[in-house]
């Protein structure tokens, strides 16, 4: 065998042995250092859910704080627009008269909702602006944006009332 042949010979041994030594060696090393990285990511994982778990329950608290702070309460805006009049009407001289169920509109382009709510109260001019005042500034229900009062006759009695059409308007 010449030197040129031996050279050729030992090339094709030494990649037939890197090719064997790469499948039964290397390639199932790094098969297990993938799985290792793999196990340490979920392990960290699972190490900071309790941290994770503590910090939603504080984002809980300040969620409930800042629901508290602006007077809402529960999960229909409804119940608790009527709630809060109730209370206000206990305190002032006012009646409600009608509250009708929410409008609902969803705008097609931006995908918004809005939610209009339409009611009608009676008392005298003074209660009823502070009603109206006290759900724009101390309540987040939306904007009022519309308030007309109205002086009507009850004929059988000869007396006249005041009562006052709110709307109410809340994006969401």
């Amino acid at each position: 065998m010449t030197q040129k042949n031996k050279n050729i010979a030992l090339i094709i041994g030494l990649i037939l042995v890197l090719f064997i030594a790469y499948q039964y060696g290397f390639s199932k090393t790094f098969a297990v250092s993938k799985k290792v990285a793999t196990l340490q990511s979920q392990k960290e994982a699972y190490q900071s859910a309790p941290a994770q778990l503590a910090t939603l329950a504080n984002k809980e608290k300040q969620l409930d704080e800042i629901l508290k702070k602006n007077n809402v309460e529960g999960n229909s805006l409804q119940n608790n627009i009527l709630k809060v009049l109730n209370t206000l009407s206990v305190n002032s001289e006012f009646k409600i008269i009608i509250f009708e169920e929410p409008h609902v509109y969803v705008d097609e382009t931006s995908k918004e909702t809005t939610t209009t709510y339409n009611f009608t109260l009676q008392g005298d001019y003074k209660s009823l602006i502070n009603v109206v005042y006290a759900l724009e500034q101390k309540y987040s229900f939306g904007n009022v944006i519309h308030v007309s009062f109205e002086k009507k006759k009850n004929f059988r009695t000869g007396k006249s009332f005041l009562q006052c059409g709110v709307l109410l308007q809340r994006l969401n």
